[in-house]
């Protein structure tokens, strides 16, 4: 069968086609530039990295470090396509100890901008710059010319106008916020995978982080990038086996949050993304977290670089191991044992009604007359208070129980006496429950409590969503929602129901209008919204915690299977043996 099409002949692409092409893999966005400088910087050995960012990245990219530098002869090689110091031969890549490797980074990034490096090595006199910023260049032309230049030692990169050369690659990247919001997220990221390392950035000419290098107090750097409240309310983890490490921070239940933001594991200093990883962390919280809301953590794992291969992604992104089981167990494993001495470290004496914190050595005793007595013994000195000084948890009366609140369990759980019973209660679980109930029983009488935003938010919706939020206006508002069309495809998000105050916005109400375009019964609108609870925003105080216990005494315990309840009523012998096989 003949054509008249005719095609074209086979032919080799010019370097710099190929280079962009190239950058089409590595370059995705401004951060990916950063990326990979930022990863340059740390295989040349530096202590301090300055970052320079104008315009989300696509203005100007500028790294300076105090590396060792490059050598003028190499300045040029630099810019070539998979050219590397890092290795040599195909079985170096057995054994890859550096962030980079490929050697295709610098002249994709050179090829889609105004690239100029400048570097003087250690040792050296005298620094050099190249560039394709001579006005003789055209775009797209990878002609570089290198001249001398002041510098101290160390490296500086500035990349300008990325994208100039491929127009149509500039019409794909996000607003500003949006690429600046990346770029931050990842000099967090990397920052907390070298803490020898100073990092120094600025956006905009406004300082965005000053993170001086911590050789031994890495908690600052903790506290600095992920907050103070992470850094209390986690449990450090350091394990070894067979040749492996894990290592860090991780989050109990109280630092939970909405989205997987705070996520951070590495391999031997690289971030990266592994299913097995994954699944061996969501399988060592299991329960200790609540549907819909994310651990938090910072891990690094280390393991001989033979038995890793970082040569599965363009982007360095993906690893594999060679005995992925292995490396499973031994995550979920060393994870699943730092959770529960968290929780074991802070015991109980169900007989005389005693909390104890082992950490803090301090004692909290409700007794019959329920008058408090606090009692502090701290390197053989003691301190006595009676109950004026000691605000206790007293007993709460309501028309149908008695509740007393005996003890809390790092935030996740409570010990409660209701009704003279002793009952072990899952926070969390227990206020999606209670949500749930809530919602139903104030639905149909429309008595659900609004809670205004105090800065309403904007919200995307496709044709169809918009039709059925006008449409199910009222039935929105009956749900406690107030949603306002501003735009053809946008709504402002003005009041929600108060019991989800602190859920996640936006995710809430595209699930609601999801929901009701399904027309699912009230009981399934119920039970999806209050899976959106999040407590991140409560503390959990005398009366928010007296306030949920009052609820679940009144609650009505044929509305769902005893089984299925989140507490149990515990006999005093089997509290020890509860929390030794469940927290």
């Amino acid at each position: 069968m003949s054509s008249s099409t005719s095609f074209p002949r086979i032919h080799q692409l010019s370097e710099a086609v190929a280079n962009q092409i190239a950058a089409g893999e590595v370059i995705e966005r401004p951060a990916s530039v950063v990326k990979e400088l930022l990863e340059n910087s740390i295989d040349a050995a530096a202590t301090n990295i300055y970052i320079d960012i104008e315009q989300a990245g696509v203005g100007l990219i500028r790294v300076r470090d105090n590396g060792q530098g490059i050598h003028k002869d190499d300045l040029q090689l630099a810019l070539q396509p998979h050219a590397t110091s890092k290795l040599s031969d195909f079985s170096d890549l057995s054994q890859i100890v550096s962030l980079g490797f490929r050697g295709e980074a610098i002249p994709s990034i050179a090829s889609v901008s105004r690239f100029k490096m400048t570097s003087r090595q250690l040792g050296e006199e005298q620094a050099w710059c190249i560039s394709n910023n001579s006005i003789e260049n055209k775009i797209g032309d990878n002609k570089f010319t290198i001249k001398p230049a002041a510098h101290e030692t160390g490296t500086t990169v500035e990349v300008n106008d990325l994208f100039f050369s491929t127009p149509g690659r500039r019409k794909f990247l996000k607003t500003e916020k949006t690429e600046y919001l990346h770029i931050q997220s990842l000099i967090r990221a990397i920052s907390l995978s070298h803490f020898s390392t100073g990092f120094f950035v600025k956006n905009d000419e406004q300082s965005l982080f000053r993170l001086p290098a911590c050789c031994d107090d890495f908690d600052q750097r903790i506290k600095n990038i992920c907050g103070s409240s992470f850094l209390n309310k986690s449990v450090r983890v350091d394990s070894e086996k067979d040749g492996m490490h894990l290592w860090g921070w991780l989050g109990l239940n109280d630092v939970a949050r909405s989205q997987s933001d705070r996520q951070y594991f590495y391999v031997n200093g690289r971030m990266v993304r592994d299913k097995n990883i994954s699944h061996a962390i969501r399988l060592a919280y299991d329960d200790r977290i609540a549907t819909g809301r994310y651990p938090s953590f910072v891990l690094h794992f280390q393991l001989d670089p033979s038995l890793l291969d970082v040569n599965v992604h363009p982007a360095k992104s993906e690893v594999r191991f060679s005995d992925t089981r292995n490396v499973h167990d031994f995550i979920y494993g060393s994870l699943l044992d730092s959770l529960k001495q968290s929780l074991m470290s802070v015991g109980y004496d169900v007989q005389r009604g005693v909390q104890r914190d082992v950490r803090s050595n301090v004692q909290y005793e409700i007794d019959s007359s329920n008058e408090a007595r606090h009692t502090i013994d701290e390197q053989r000195s003691s301190y006595q208070s009676d109950s004026s000084d000691f605000k206790q948890f007293d007993t709460f009366q309501t028309k149908k129980t008695s509740t007393k609140y005996l003890s809390l369990f790092s935030g996740q759980f409570v010990i409660a006496a209701i009704e003279n019973d002793q009952y072990l209660i899952d926070i969390t679980k227990s206020r999606i429950l209670t949500t749930r109930n809530y919602l139903i029983n104030n639905f149909n009488v429309k008595k659900i409590i609004k809670r205004p935003i105090l800065v309403p938010i904007s919200c995307e919706l496709n044709e169809a969503e918009i039709e059925l939020m006008i449409n199910k206006s009222a039935l929105i508002n009956q749900w406690g929602f107030e949603l306002e069309q501003i735009a053809p495809t946008q709504i402002m998000i003005r009041s929600l129901p108060s019991r989800l105050a602190y859920a996640e916005t936006i995710a809430l109400v595209k699930d609601l209008l999801d929901v009701l375009s399904k027309n699912k019964a009230e009981s399934e609108v119920a039970e999806l919204l209050a899976s959106h609870v999040n407590d991140s925003g409560t503390e959990l105080n005398e009366e928010s915690t007296l306030q949920l216990l009052n609820e679940i005494s009144s609650f009505e315990n044929k509305q769902e299977p005893s089984g299925c309840l989140p507490w149990r009523k515990l006999e005093p012998q089997s509290l020890h043996a509860w929390i030794e096989n469940n927290v």
